[in-house]
């Protein structure tokens, strides 16, 4: 692309601006000559909610080895919702959408993926037609085409014992378990290994080279034809010796309470110096210091000496350096809504009766590499993240478009307007393999081609390191996930907001 990234509409998206830079000393990866990423259409992912909630038991048809030492968890299974007498529907394919109404080119409001089901709100179809059988109404709203291929009411159906003990760890911070390509190819078959007749759409056929940095999602370890292969999101098979796995990044961030509160310091980078007074009411360097990514509460008094100012802590006593922490404390006055942002912490006073919105909504500072979530006018959570390594500018608009310099975070106001528990990054290239990012977990989109997720490639919080997204620990955007409105509904894996939907507000300022 030139020196530009161009937005497209938002009827077939392509996000790009994404991937992390990683040629840092903290990431678990080498560098990335990819300056952004694009985000196809769902593409795979883990249904969210409740693990295994409507969920038929783990009982795999296929029995592959799977080495004890290194396979992934089994995803955990709730009693099938059958026996209690609920209906439901259940996805056989990575893509079933939920449909505004009953036609198959309706607007899409939500999707099912592997492991993933939803309650009927009645048993009876709604409607038929060429292209589906028959459209059944779901909860809490939306149509499912039901088919029996991609989608079944029958709990007990061999495939989806099959495609279970694929489901997703939707109550871990990692739905899958994720690695660095150094080269590879994925295979649908390998030999010495059976596998079933497939229902359609499982496969993602379009990215079978998977070009070195790019990553890989997968769900369990199986022994086939004296090798070890890993077996991917969609079910494809990948040689382990080509992927190295990524270390989970463990940081987060702090809720907020009547005890806990702003403004907090972090510490990026490297360990920092804890200072104290003297007894001549000098500041001087201890030998304790805090530790990358710690942090501390801060009094709100500060002391200049020449040209350094220090900061007091409710650590002991302790004073930092202001210069080497992040200062995470509100820029703005008032929330969207005009009114005083609170500073003393705790939670909300009651929660908003069911007519009325939560008001809830984000304040990110690109730059700095800090965000704080309110409820109204009371910041509840505070964490560090990485925006654009490039940087933060404002948008360029023009008659018809709108122009994003590359690598850079878009600073203003906005909505989360599409939720996926778990979604492929894409950059696309015209004369080589596209970057893939795979199955980029508690993905939010914001606007145009960017979002709110987890990043499970670096560990850099505080510095810039995206294509322009807002990067978040995957504990931080697990969390983050499911406290923001829209929600996503029990047993979906995405969601995307309607006229009557509430959506959290964005506020991005460098």
């Amino acid at each position: 692309m030139s020196g530009r990234f161009r937005i497209g509409a938002l009827g077939v998206l392509w996000l790009v601006g994404c991937t992390s830079s990683r040629h840092d000393p903290g990431s678990s990866a080498g560098p990335a000559a990819s300056a952004g990423v694009a985000v196809a259409e769902p593409a795979g992912g883990r249904p969210a909610g409740a693990p295994g909630a409507g969920a038929p038991v783990v009982a795999p048809v296929i029995s592959p080895v799977v080495p004890a030492a290194t396979a992934a968890p089994a995803p955990v299974a709730a009693e099938p919702a059958a026996s209690a007498g609920v209906a439901r529907v259940y996805s056989k394919s990575r893509e079933v959408m939920i449909r505004a109404a009953p036609r198959p080119k309706s607007q899409w409001i939500g999707q099912l993926t592997i492991g993933g089901s939803v309650r009927l709100k009645s048993a009876e179809p709604v409607r038929g037609s060429g292209d589906c059988p028959a459209f059944y109404a779901v909860e809490p709203r939306g149509y499912v085409c039901v088919d029996g291929e991609r989608a079944t009411l029958d709990p007990a159906d061999p495939m989806l014992e099959t495609l279970a003990a694929h489901a997703p760890l939707v109550d871990q911070p990692l739905p899958y378990r994720y690695g660095e390509s150094l080269g590879l190819k994925r295979l649908l078959q390998v030999e010495g290994l059976e596998t079933p007749a497939w229902p359609a759409g499982i496969h993602d056929r379009r990215h079978m080279t998977v070009r070195p940095r790019s990553s890989v999602a997968w769900t369990r370890e199986v022994e086939a034809g004296g090798a070890t292969w890993l077996w991917a999101a969609d079910l494809t098979f990948v040689p382990k010796d080509k992927v190295k796995p990524y270390e989970a990044a463990t940081f987060q961030g702090v809720h907020l309470t009547s005890e806990v509160r702003l403004p907090i310091a972090f510490f990026r980078r490297k360990p920092r110096p804890k200072y104290r007074l003297t007894e001549a009411d000098q500041i001087e360097k201890t030998d304790a210091v805090w530790e990358r990514l710690d942090r501390v509460e801060l009094t709100g008094k500060s002391r200049r000496v020449g040209k350094l100012t220090y900061l007091e802590t409710r650590d002991d006593g302790h004073w930092v350096l202001e210069r080497d922490a992040v200062v995470v404390k509100p820029r703005k006055g008032l929330n969207p809504w005009g009114r005083p942002i609170r500073r003393d912490g705790g939670a909300p006073e009651a929660p908003a009766p069911v007519e009325e919105p939560r008001n809830t909504w984000i304040e990110i500072a690109a730059l700095e590499g800090w965000l704080i979530a309110y409820e109204d006018d009371l910041p509840v959570f505070a964490t560090l993240i990485s925006a654009g390594r490039n940087g933060a500018e404002e948008l360029e608009k023009t008659e018809t478009e709108s122009v994003v310099p590359p690598s850079t975070t878009p600073l203003g106001k906005y909505r989360i307007n599409r939720k996926w528990v778990t979604k492929t990054l894409i950059t696309p290239h015209v004369n080589a393999d596209d970057w893939i990012e795979a199955e980029v977990p508690w993905s939010q989109h914001f606007f145009s081609k960017y979002l709110v997720h987890a990043a499970y490639w670096h560990n850099n919080w505080g510095d810039g390191q995206s294509g322009g997204c807002v990067n978040l620990s995957p504990v931080d955007a697990k969390w983050l996930f499911h406290w923001t409105e829209p929600p996503v509904p029990e047993g979906w894996h995405a969601v995307q907001v309607t006229r009557k939907d509430p959506s959290t507000r964005l506020v991005i300022h460098r």
